[in-house]
């Protein structure tokens, strides 16, 4: 019962430091002080943070994902924080940022086993960032 109420806890605290992510929003004047906060936020909700996502091979960011036994909210959140960073990045880490998001849209599709039409709208836009 307690290894449960550990696991509720910790999807509940993800749940929150995911949604403050969210609300930070994305301004690209103050992008940089934004992405460090971004960075560090993400760090203490899914101990990795955007620099590592972007520069981890696929395989690895899929282990370090599972290993979180994150649900499908947790998974498009993030995935939708990524989406909304791909524009402000430098251009050269765009592709593979979107590339990440992708994967992270893709897991979440599979995760859910549920057809979700807003989510193909969100692995489109994904992509259209990798074949620009």
């Amino acid at each position: 019962m307690l290894n449960k109420n550990y696991r509720d806890e910790e999807k509940e605290r993800i749940d929150e430091q995911l949604r403050s992510i969210m609300e930070m929003g994305h301004i690209p004047e103050e992008w940089e002080e934004i992405r460090l906060n971004l960075d560090r936020k993400l760090k203490e909700a899914l101990s990795i943070g955007l620099d590592e996502i972007e520069n981890l091979p696929e395989e690895k960011l899929t282990e370090i994902l599972a290993n979180l036994d994150l649900e499908f909210s947790h998974y498009e959140a993030l995935g939708d924080i990524l989406l909304g960073s791909i524009e402000l990045e430098a251009e050269e880490k765009q592709a593979d940022l979107a590339q990440k998001t992708l994967l992270i849209y893709k897991t979440a599709q599979e995760v859910s086993r549920t057809f979700s039409f807003s989510l193909t709208q969100k692995i489109n836009e994904a992509r259209s960032w990798i074949n620009d």
